[in-house]
Order: C-alpha cells, then sequence, then structure tokens
C-alpha cells in the first residue's frame, strides 16, 4: 500500500510538471494566434457608418473597386510583391541547392564560403541594410557609376544607384535570401548515403549527373517542403521595404501596405483585415495545389 502511494504521488508531481510546462504555449497559441486571427476575420465584416460600427460587406467592395479603379495602388503593390516571390522561387531556390550542393563536396575554401553565406543571417537587419545602402546608396562607386554614364542627377529616385529601386531591393534580397534554407538543403544532403555517391563515382557518374539524378530525388521531400513554404508567403513576400524605402519609389507591396495603415493611428484596422483576408483566401487553394502536385510529382518519381 506504501509503495502505491507513493506510485500515486510520484504520477501526480508528473502530471502536474506536465501540464505546467504546456499551459504556456497552450495559452500563447489560444491569444496570441486564435483569437488575433479570429478576431482578424471579424474586423474584416464591420466598419463604420455614422459614428457606429455595423456588420457588412463595405470593405471588401471598397477594395474591389480601388483595386480595378483607373489609379490603384494595389496593382503596383500585387506586382512588387509578385516579384519578390518570384525571386524566391526561381532565382534563391535554384542558387540555394547549387551552393548546399557545393558546400557538401567541399570545394576549396568551402568554409569561407560557407561564413560568407551564412553571414547576412548573422548581422542584424538593420545593420546589413546600412551597410548595403552605403555601397549602392547616393555618392557611391555604384551609384556613380550608374548615374554619371548617362548625365542623371542624384535625386530622391536615385538614392539607391539605379533606375530602379526594386532592382536594388531584389538585389539584396538574393544576396540575404539564403539562410535557413540553406541549412535545411545542406542538412538533407549530409543525410545522403556515402555508399550511394562512391558507388556513382566507380561507375564514372559526374558531378551534373550526381546532382541531377542522384542528389536532387534524394533530397526532393526538403526540397518541395520549401517550395510549398514559398508559396504560403506568396502574397506576403516582401524584401525589407521597410528599412529601404517605406514603400516609397514605387516598392510598396501588400504586407508593407497593411503594416503601414495598421501602425498609422489614423489608418483604417478593418479595411486591412478585409485586404489581408482576400488575399489569404486567393492563396489558399493555390497553395493546396502546389502540395498536391509536389506530392504527386514526388510519388511519380518514386515509382
Amino acid at each position: 500500500m506504501e509503495e502505491v502511494g507513493k506510485k500515486k504521488k510520484h504520477d501526480w508531481k508528473r502530471t502536474a510538471f506536465i501540464v505546467g510546462m504546456c499551459i504556456v504555449p497552450i495559452l500563447h497559441f489560444l491569444v496570441f494566434y486564435l483569437y488575433v486571427n479570429f478576431d482578424s476575420v471579424m474586423m474584416a465584416f464591420r466598419y463604420l457608418e455614422d459614428g457606429e460600427l455595423v456588420w457588412g460587406m463595405k470593405n471588401f467592395k471598397v477594395f474591389f473597386q480601388e483595386f480595378v479603379g483607373p489609379v490603384s495602388e494595389f496593382r503596383p503593390a500585387l506586382k512588387n510583391t509578385i516579384i519578390f516571390f518570384c525571386t524566391s522561387l526561381f532565382v534563391v531556390m535554384p542558387l540555394t541547392l547549387m551552393i548546399a550542393y557545393f558546400l557538401y563536396k567541399k570545394i576549396a575554401g568551402y568554409k569561407f564560403y560557407r561564413v560568407m553565406f551564412f553571414l547576412p543571417n548573422i548581422l542584424s537587419a538593420v545593420v546589413m541594410t546600412i551597410v548595403y545602402a552605403r555601397l549602392v546608396g547616393r555618392g557611391s562607386p555604384i551609384a556613380n557609376m550608374f548615374d554619371a554614364p548617362a548625365g542623371l542627377l542624384a535625386t530622391d529616385r536615385y538614392w539607391l544607384g539605379m533606375s530602379y529601386p526594386m532592382l536594388a531591393i531584389v538585389v539584396y534580397t538574393i544576396w540575404t535570401g539564403f539562410g535557413t534554407n540553406l541549412i535545411l538543403m545542406s542538412g538533407a544532403m549530409n543525410r545522403i548515403p556515402e555508399e550511394v555517391l562512391e558507388a556513382a563515382r566507380l561507375d564514372g557518374v559526374g558531378m551534373v549527373r550526381e546532382l541531377v539524378q542522384i542528389i536532387l530525388p534524394m533530397v526532393w521531400p526538403t526540397l518541395t517542403t520549401l517550395i510549398v513554404f514559398t508559396f504560403v508567403g506568396i502574397f506576403t513576400a516582401s524584401g525589407p521595404i521597410l528599412l529601404f524605402t517605406k514603400g516609397q519609389y514605387d516598392t510598396l507591396t501588400i504586407s508593407y501596405w497593411i503594416l503601414s495603415v495598421v501602425m498609422n493611428p489614423a489608418g483604417d484596422v478593418r479595411y486591412a483585415s478585409a485586404v489581408g483576408l482576400v488575399f489569404t483566401i486567393v492563396a489558399l487553394p493555390i497553395v493546396l495545389f502546389v502540395k498536391w502536385g509536389m506530392e504527386k510529382l514526388q510519388a511519380a518519381t518514386e515509382y
């Protein structure tokens, strides 16, 4: 009986410890995720009329009218957002795969290259943007190289040293865009059995065939996960607009527009919620379709 009592007391302490450890993340999820997102959805269907909050679809009607209107800030913002998304998907992702492969092969100086590729993610984003702005900003050698031959004045539009500030920000996102994806891709490659690559080398397989026919199929689950995650952020893709231009010089994106409305004391957060909900509804079927397509492609490859 005494042993049974001790066991029950031990089980009670163990249960109390587990509950105590879980209650904080559960409350965090309920308050800062579930409640916040539910409240955001509800706000999208409310608007002010004669000083009172009423329910209706007015926010959505205003958005669609502004989107299709002759002068719309949403169409350029959508275009810039798609530019950042395509940069991540079609430029950063393939480069991440190539860089991870060369680091995996331990080419000469690979430790130095590994530090250089991870450095932008180690340093503060504010520091990196200041350094980059000084490299390509007004009065820098790069700015003079772009502006001087054409006889252009160093006006505010050319503060990044280029005729199109979006181009300078896209280059920055490529430079600093490897980070986590490179870690995940390198980890997937390091899990490949060495015996497989050794057998390929004995058969005379070169680096190109090794990457395409061996490495790529074996890291395909990781790659497809990264692709799906990229599509999840299709309408929230944005470079460091806040740190560089604050949406000026035709660099506005959808996510920064929503942020600027929320941070503005006079901004209509209910309208911003409606805009965010519209793009979420549009993105959901796209993500589900891409996920389904990646799974089908993976199954066909394995077969």
